[in-house]
């Protein structure tokens, strides 16, 4: 599963890559109309421009702009900074969805794996029985919670008949019982929102790294345009263009993460929910033997290995 995830990753890459380096069809064939149209003058119809400098200072700036024919050469036209930040962005994007595509897989294998346990749970004979049978399961966070809740039951039933007052006995076991249960789901829940946090940096971060190589490219452009003395569209669209790049980028890292996020969110809560569930019902089963077979328990005390009064379901 993780050679798939590793390969999608790869050819992913190469296809973000691919599409921002080659050449968008209105770059080849804007430059020939610029060429035609800068190399063949109508020399009996020209007449003196009242401001030739500005014309031809815009037409110089037109014909460079349309010679970028790709997104990081107009990244790059744009300038160092607007190019820094397509970059992270980029960065940002493919780590956006390696979480994605490794969190999804994850999910959903402890998602059957769960279950599956859980269905043994109520198809065995006995928690002894199920406890001795532990390596042949997956890993899945209510395996874990059941691990940590039947060794300090354990413990606790070894208590039993070591303590004058049974009563007392009883809810120091139950307590040890919740704090050991409720730290395994805390640290089971804290497994399942792993790199969930690269989504959400991703998914705040991201439109305003984009907006910020915006602003920084338009200022670029008007410093320019200032410079060349024309304020037509011809010499005002290529910079600002070359400046949006980066917002594009941003919007296209963020829209998945914030997706994912949500996505996974809700998957989490699903599992958090399922393992709160098997809780309680451990400790119905875990309070009935406590509470009504006290003999057998101070009569036999279970040891960590074999000899239990979990040998049959309760």
């Amino acid at each position: 599963m993780r050679y798939c995830a590793r390969r999608v990753l790869f050819w992913l890459f190469c296809a973000l890559v691919w599409s921002a380096a080659v050449p968008s069809p209105g770059a080849l064939t804007s430059q020939p109309v610029a060429l035609a149209a800068g190399t063949e003058p109508n020399v009996a119809t020209m007449e003196p421009a009242p401001n030739l400098q500005a014309a031809n200072a815009a037409q110089a700036v037109t014909e460079a702009d349309t010679g970028s024919t790709s997104i990081f050469g107009r990244a790059l036209q744009g300038g160092f900074i607007v190019f820094f930040c397509l970059l992270i962005l980029l960065s940002m994007s493919v780590v956006t969805w390696a979480v994605i595509v490794a969190k999804y897989v994850y999910l959903q294998r402890l998602a059957k794996s769960g279950e599956s346990f859980t269905k043994s749970f109520w198809d065995s004979r006995s928690l002894n029985d199920l406890n001795s049978r532990l390596a042949e399961y997956p890993y899945s966070p209510v395996r874990e919670v059941f691990r940590s809740g039947y060794a300090e039951l354990v413990r606790g039933s070894q208590l039993l008949g070591q303590v004058a007052s049974q009563e007392i006995a009883i809810n120091a076991a139950l307590d040890n019982i919740n704090r050991a249960l409720a730290k395994s789901k805390m640290f089971e829940r804290r497994r399942l929102e792993k790199f969930m946090p690269l989504l959400a940096i991703s998914a705040s971060a991201c439109p305003f790294i984009g907006l910020f190589g915006t602003v920084w490219g338009i200022m670029g452009a008007f410093e320019g345009i200032a410079k060349s003395g024309s304020a037509s569209l011809a010499a005002v669209a290529p910079g600002i263009s070359e400046a949006l790049v980066s917002t594009a980028f941003g919007l296209a890292a963020a829209i998945p993460a914030v997706v994912g996020y949500n996505m996974f969110a809700a998957r989490v809560r699903y599992l958090v929910g399922s393992i709160e569930g098997f809780t309680a019902d451990f400790l119905n089963i875990v309070e009935r033997y406590l509470v009504s077979d006290k003999p057998r328990a101070i009569n036999n005390p279970p040891t960590a290995g074999s000899q239990s009064p979990l040998d049959s379901r309760i």
